[in-house]
């Protein structure tokens, strides 16, 4: 057991997935997450599999006091590990009404700047460690925006944004930047959603498929269901007159 990933934002969902894939695949994995007790739970889970090799660690990305001295801790403790996976992310559903600022500033602080502030504590340690990936979840609601989801697909937005700005930079020093744009996951999260979502896969389905693209293939941005990205991804082409008027059709 060589190989080592660190998830953050790894208590459920996709991330809980995700490290239950490379857990059993001989990986040691770092999993962080605020909710302690579901991490543990995880661990549990993990050894009732026979896999002995997930090791559990409170942190929220929110803390900026905290998230520097907590994430120095654990890469004093376990060295540079060699997939880094931010995953922590939150949304809030179901509103008809114009998102206010209060609202977007919260779903910012964990979406986009928690994820920032990890990068900003991490990626000094990153540098010239033999292509240590960095892998930033983001989403296709990141590639245009959605009615009643503005808060939520400007941040994942921003965080494509981002990824391909650092890309060429990062690269210089021997760092791969990847992000994960997935379509609808069944996970708590989405659970919350009181409308009907098309082609949606399981959150067990979602990490297989990260665990495989992350261990066997180059890609900069990782894919799925891989249909219903490719026809988000082709209605972001569209010009504005034609996709505002599709986009029309949701506020029904």
């Amino acid at each position: 057991m060589n190989s080592t990933i660190l998830i953050v934002g790894a208590s459920s969902g996709i991330g809980k997935e995700t490290a239950l894939n490379f857990s059993k695949n001989n990986w040691k994995v770092i999993a962080c997450s605020r909710n302690i007790k579901k991490l543990n739970d995880l661990a549990k889970l993990s050894i009732k599999r026979n896999n002995k090799n997930i090791f559990t660690f409170k942190l929220d990305v929110t803390n900026s006091n905290k998230l520097s001295e907590n994430i120095n801790k654990i890469l004093k403790k376990f060295g540079t590990p060699d997939i880094v996976f931010l995953n922590a992310g939150t949304n809030n559903p179901n509103t008809k009404d114009i998102v206010n600022y209060k609202e977007t500033k919260k779903l910012f602080d964990t979406n986009f700047f928690g994820i920032i502030n990890c990068i900003d504590i991490i990626l000094p340690k990153l540098k010239n460690n033999n292509n240590t990936q960095l892998v930033i979840m983001s989403s296709v609601a990141g590639y245009r925006g959605l009615p009643y989801a503005a808060a939520y697909c400007s941040s994942k937005s921003a965080l494509i944004s981002y990824a391909e700005s650092i890309y060429n930079q990062c690269k210089k020093v021997g760092i791969r930047v990847r992000v994960v744009c997935p379509g609808f996951v069944k996970t708590p999260l989405t659970d919350k959603n009181e409308f009907k979502m098309p082609m949606i896969i399981s959150s067990e389905k979602a990490g297989n498929i990260i665990y495989k693209k992350l261990t066997n293939s180059n890609d900069f941005e990782i894919i799925f269901p891989k249909f219903f990205c490719y026809l988000m991804k082709f209605l972001s082409y569209f010009p504005n007159f034609i996709y505002l008027r599709v986009t029309a059709r949701l506020l029904k």
